[in-house]
């Protein structure tokens, strides 16, 4: 459980404050129901809420909170600061399982289908905390990455190379959805086999 819950709360999840404690909140756009679906069932340990689906003015997705608990408090220290989501210091220690960045991957990720490179969509971090995922990246997994502007006033973006994709899929596709496959850079079948 663990090892998904880094990927979540680097990626998409939001741990919010709620009643003493803090609990997770995962969405996810309608398509990716399949999606949230398996991250609840990862997170049965949290006693998650049923699947809520709400129409949100023409643009769907499904939703699920989990119960408080210790282990998401001490996450919420972890990775946001007074007013938003950082990157602890400790990321090299926490980001360290092939899981943890599939999950990440696969709520974040996105590919340039022309030449096979890959970003991931990280506007809402800073400098710091860009570089500390960079520095995560190589070392843990053999990764290099480089930090690129996202457009005026949008942020950063983490960029990984056509070569160091390679390196990235085969690290993440093991654990890659059927229906999140089309992020990975390379054609590979729903079953992992390249095509």
């Amino acid at each position: 459980m663990k090892e998904t819950l880094i990927g979540i709360v680097l990626g998409d999840g939001y741990l919010e404050p709620h009643g003493r404690g803090i609990r997770l909140q995962v969405n996810h756009s309608a398509r990716f129901k399949a999606y949230v679906e398996w991250k609840r069932q990862e997170l049965l340990e949290l006693k998650p809420s049923p699947l809520h689906r709400h129409d949100n003015g023409g643009y769907p997705f499904w939703r699920f909170v989990t119960r408080s608990h210790p282990y998401l408090d001490e996450l919420r220290r972890l990775f946001y600061g007074r007013d938003r989501k950082i990157v602890p210091e400790t990321i090299n220690r926490l980001l360290t399982h092939p899981k943890s960045l599939a999950v990440w991957f696969m709520d974040d990720g996105t590919c340039d289908r022309r030449q096979g490179s890959v970003l991931f969509e990280t506007q809402c971090y800073g400098p710091d905390d860009l570089e500390r995922l960079r520095g995560a990246l190589e070392s843990n997994f053999g990764v290099k990455s480089a930090v690129h502007r996202s457009g005026v006033g949008r942020g950063r973006r983490l960029y990984v190379t056509v070569a160091e994709a390679k390196k990235l899929a085969a690290v993440v596709s093991p654990y890659t959805l059927p229906e999140l496959r089309y992020k990975l850079p390379f054609p590979v079948t729903t079953d992992g086999r390249k095509v």
